[in-house]
């Protein structure tokens, strides 16, 4: 069983769990529960986490520079002929270990 309190330079305080730095009804806020030493940091390390998962840093940075549509266009195109790459050889290193039995009048082949 885990404590609740450990010691400190100044003294006990209160170890945070994670649920109470989420504010309800709003997916990307965050509160300091109180100025105990190390809360605020803990609660950055939260926002950041929850903006990660939500993704909107990966779109703030997308949307950094401006970037033409036809750009925009021939990259995501790109990204998906790849995707489909990858794939295409994932299913042909699958099926080369796979050894294939046809039976033909009762014997194998």
């Amino acid at each position: 069983m885990r404590k609740d309190f450990r010691k400190s330079k100044k003294g006990n305080f209160k170890r945070h769990r994670r649920e109470e730095f989420f504010v309800p009804g709003n997916a990307l806020g965050v509160k300091v529960p109180d100025n105990s030493p190390g809360t605020l940091e803990k609660a950055l390390k939260y926002l950041k986490r929850q903006l990660k998962d939500n993704d909107t840093i990966m779109q703030l940075k997308a949307n950094r520079y401006y970037e033409k549509p036809s750009t925009k266009r021939r990259r995501v195109k790109e990204e998906a002929q790849r995707a489909q790459w990858t794939k295409e050889r994932q299913a042909e290193r699958a099926d080369k270990n796979h050894v294939w039995t046809a039976i033909m009048n009762g014997k194998a082949s």
